[in-house]
């Protein structure tokens, strides 16, 4: 009788324990921290602290450079967050090419361009970077220099054109890959 008894309430704990894990996994916990919230593309960009966390590689500054080119280009940027990429944009420039380009004429410039595929209704559809294994690096007066290759696709109504623009970094005294210049390439980088 004993040993009935003994049974009986193991399997009334076994049931109970069940129900309380069912009604545990099918009510689910709630949490006192909301969903995070997803950012935007140009929220991403514009809140990246390049004095902070710069990106370690040739490749890696075209690909952020890259980035907001698309951002400019995509005529979903108000005036002032032009500005602000301009600003992010420039924060990727060597000090020779930022002298030759102050900020002012620099954002007039990019406005006036982002106008331009406005008006003609043109939209950087993608923006790619050679492979690392692609990227040259060379020793240049002193200077340690990288050469890396961009393919951009714009569209233009049903047309679609491809260029190649090659970007020549040079590396900073802290260390940092900057952008020097670049030119319109062919595919080959020449």
């Amino acid at each position: 009788m004993k040993n009935a008894l003994r049974i009986g309430i193991f399997f009334v704990v076994c049931a109970v324990l069940v129900v309380g894990y069912y009604f545990y996994l099918s009510h689910g916990r709630t949490s006192k921290d909301p969903a995070p919230i997803e950012q935007t593309e140009l929220e991403k960009v514009l809140t990246v602290d390049f004095a902070t966390k710069y990106p370690q590689t040739p490749r890696e500054v075209i690909k952020w450079y890259n980035r907001i080119l698309k951002l400019y280009y995509s005529g979903d940027a108000s005036d002032t967050q032009v500005e602000m990429l301009c600003d992010q944009a420039m924060m990727l420039f060597d000090a020779e090419l930022l002298q030759i380009n102050p900020r002012d004429q620099y954002i007039a410039s990019v406005k006036a361009e982002v106008e331009q595929y406005k008006t003609r209704k043109k939209k950087m559809v993608k923006a790619d970077v050679c492979d690392t294994n692609d990227v040259t690096y060379k020793k240049l007066n002193g200077d340690e220099m990288a050469y890396v290759l961009a393919t951009y696709v714009v569209s233009e109504g049903n047309d679609y054109q491809t260029t190649y623009q090659k970007y020549a970094l040079r590396k900073s005294d802290e260390g940092r890959w900057k952008i020097l210049a670049f030119e319109l390439s062919d595919e080959d980088g020449i």
